[in-house]
């Protein structure tokens, strides 16, 4: 089966898919001709939607998603950069949330979003484990805690750097700060060996966190939960990765408890010429 069909009818034979499609799977034998799927080019096509999203008048489908069809959208329906901008001037790392719980349901409708984040060769290699109740977070925190215990015995430099003895002693006392009480988290994980999966899990991981705030959820990195599933093959079990596979991206989520009313400052990057190159250089704070 050809991996592009396009609808003769609706084709108005400008040939955008052929000049857009980055892998030449398609071709046009002609003037006024439909394009078509190059016979030895079929099996390149990595189900972009470029051809789709060129297409003014919806004339072609991927094989892929049969009965999907691409939704149009104008310049209108996008976000002027002013309101871009302000989403990510005033996104939080949220570590005190609502007692209140956050459906794996929603956090599905988030996932979908950043599966339009990009990966290479579009391969999409990203799968997501999310624990949704206080009871598996706390046991998820059991499970690192006592990684962590083993690192500290093991006198392991991580152990030190990070106070690790410190960690455990305030899980013990009931002060989690390790999952930070959160009422869900999202872990994203894909098999160690591809193209680019560590990149790929990381950016679906930034997009679902934009997406998070945008629905007025909060998130924070968990990053005692990515530390961890790359030390100890008993969270990745716990997390359910398959072997062959490794977590990069993980994020607590919730509903907030705290209202952020201000946009803090940054230090601007600093740019340096060097042998005809621009550097940028974020100016770091003093220590």
């Amino acid at each position: 089966m050809l991996p592009v069909i396009i609808n003769p009818e609706l084709c108005k034979k400008d040939e955008l898919c052929v000049h857009e499609c980055p892998l030449s799977v398609l071709v046009v034998e002609g003037k006024d001709q439909v394009p078509t799927v190059h016979p030895r080019k079929a099996s390149y096509c990595i189900n972009c939607g470029h051809c789709m999203a060129v297409c003014p008048t919806g004339a072609i489908t991927l094989t892929a998603f049969e009965g999907q069809e691409a939704v149009p959208f104008s310049k209108q329906d996008m976000p002027d950069p002013d309101s871009i901008e302000t989403l990510v001037k005033t996104r939080r790392s949220v570590r005190k949330f609502k007692k209140k719980q956050l459906s794996a349901e929603k956090i599905g409708e988030l996932i979908h979003i950043a599966a339009y984040a990009p990966s290479g060769h579009n391969v999409q290699p990203v799968s997501w484990t999310v624990l949704d109740t206080p009871e598996k977070i706390h046991e998820l925190g059991e499970v690192i805690v006592e990684w962590m215990k083993e690192m500290v015995d093991q006198k392991h430099p991580l152990a030190g750097k990070l106070f690790f003895s410190g960690l455990v002693n305030a899980w013990n006392k009931g002060n989690d700060a390790i999952c930070r009480n959160a009422p869900a988290v999202a872990i994203a994980w894909a098999p160690e060996q591809g193209i680019t999966p560590q990149a790929d899990a990381i950016i679906a991981t930034n997009t679902l966190e934009l997406a998070a705030h945008a629905k007025g959820y909060g998130s924070c990195w968990a990053g005692y939960v990515i530390l961890a599933a790359a030390y100890s093959p008993k969270v990745l079990d716990f997390l359910g990765v398959p072997e062959g596979c490794m977590a990069h991206g993980a994020l607590f989520l919730g509903y907030p408890a705290v209202n952020y009313r201000n946009i803090p400052p940054r230090h601007k990057a600093v740019a340096e010429k060097v042998d005809g190159k621009f550097i940028f250089h974020a100016k770091q704070n003093a220590h």
